[in-house]
């Protein structure tokens, strides 16, 4: 399965974090975020957030969807989450789709997003509303 799919004209620019690259911070954005280095903090996102065969996200992640092919560490909320073949998810999820591709691993809890109180509500709120 492709990392991006279905493309419009509106959210066609990607915001990429190269291997050897470590950002440590808070961003709010709404392009694509394509991890390959190591990011270390807070990522509110109305798009997708990825992450590569190298990446490392560290911290709390608010975004529309969340696909791992490398290693998230901390919290997340999202609409979907796809954790690829050597994908690693360790933390505390908060989602309505949760996908696991066979090799992939997610150790941690997970709350049905619809069913649940937001796991970052009494953390700084993204801009982009759900």
């Amino acid at each position: 399965m492709g990392i991006f799919k279905h493309s419009t004209s509106a959210d066609k620019s990607t915001t990429i974090i190269s291997s050897g690259t470590k950002i440590k911070g808070e961003s709010s954005l709404s392009a694509k975020l394509h991890v390959e280095g190591e990011w270390e903090g807070k990522i509110f996102s109305s798009n997708i957030v990825s992450i590569g065969k190298g990446g490392i996200v560290k911290g709390e992640l608010k975004a529309k969807r969340l696909i791992v092919n490398g290693e998230f560490i901390g919290q997340a909320e999202c609409e979907e989450i796809e954790i690829l073949q050597d994908g690693v998810l360790r933390g505390e999820i908060v989602v309505e789709n949760l996908i696991i591709d066979k090799g992939g691993l997610f150790e941690g809890s997970s709350v049905l997003k619809s069913k649940s109180k937001k796991l970052l509500e009494n953390k700084k709120e993204s801009p982009y509303k759900d």
